[in-house]
């Protein structure tokens, strides 16, 4: 009699023992249609970075000695790769880093109050939840 008592094969199955693992783990499964390669890269594209991070102080010490290069055009380009490895690309005027602090003090005080509100609402919606959570946990179990 095939069929009857054999374990389910396939995605989601017994089989794989799902229902066992941890609710954490459980929510870190992907979900169908979903990829686990969203960036799409290949294992060459791991062992080309791999690569150039070997390489790379060699490198650093060769744009040293470029610095040092009697065309001024060679220095430059080389002078502006240390410093960009070194501090960061600087940024065009007028790009500012887009953070939470930089845009509240742009705000008019009623903007503010405006957010300091939406913030308390949605802090007070997640405090309801959680007393759900806690009350449907403390719920005895019927046998």
């Amino acid at each position: 009699m095939k069929g009857a008592m054999e374990p389910r094969v396939g995605s989601g199955g017994p089989a794989r023992g799902i229902d066992r693992l941890h609710p954490a783990m459980r929510a870190r499964l992907w979900k169908p249609g979903q990829s686990g390669n969203p960036a799409g890269h290949s294992g060459e594209y791991g062992a080309a970075i791999k690569l150039a991070q070997r390489a790379a102080p060699k490198a650093m010490r060769r744009l040293i000695e470029l610095m040092e290069s009697d065309d001024e055009r060679v220095a430059a380009v080389a002078c502006n790769s240390i410093l960009d490895r070194a501090f960061g690309k600087p940024r065009a005027p007028g790009e500012e880093k887009d953070d939470f602090v930089t845009r509240v003090e742009a705000m008019s005080s009623e903007e503010r109050l405006a957010l300091a509100d939406e913030i308390l609402e949605k802090g007070r919606q997640l405090v309801l939840l959680q007393e759900a959570r806690v009350k449907r946990e403390r719920r005895p179990v019927r046998a």
